[in-house]
């Protein structure tokens, strides 16, 4: 995957091409560029970032408690979660768990299923189908 182009890779680009064409042009660049990296460089993680790592680690929380495949719906419901959060917002934290590899995914009969990493996935039909030919 090639490199992508940042702003300010862009403008320093331009001003190469404008050289000494148009001095004011460059002028307002440079000072753009200075804009741009400022902005850049404020770091840390922004007040609702660290309010999503609080949740991700009571969402991990729940998971190990429960050591099984759970639909979003169940980590919902539990009290540890604030009231009013969204299934937008639960499956975007546990999207972001997912490529964390901290929690598995599973889809079964059209149903999302997580689950806390190495959790294997044993499907409720093979339980019972087990039962049955025992």
């Amino acid at each position: 995957m090639a490199n992508q182009m940042t702003y300010v890779t862009a403008i320093e680009i331009a001003i190469k091409a404008l050289g000494e064409t148009n001095p004011e042009a460059v002028e307002r660049l440079n000072a753009l560029t200075v804009q741009l990296n400022k902005r850049g460089s404020k770091g840390g993680p922004t007040k609702t970032q660290k309010q999503n790592e609080v949740l991700k680690a009571v969402i991990l929380d729940i998971l190990a408690e429960v050591a099984d495949f759970v639909p979003m719906a169940d980590l919902l419901a539990d009290e540890r979660l604030p009231e009013g959060m969204s299934v937008q917002k639960m499956g975007a934290l546990l999207g972001q768990l997912v490529k964390a590899e901290k929690v598995v995914r599973h889809v079964y009969k059209k149903r999302t299923l997580y689950a806390i990493a190495g959790t294997e996935f044993v499907a409720p039909d093979a339980e019972v189908a087990e039962g049955e030919d025992a």
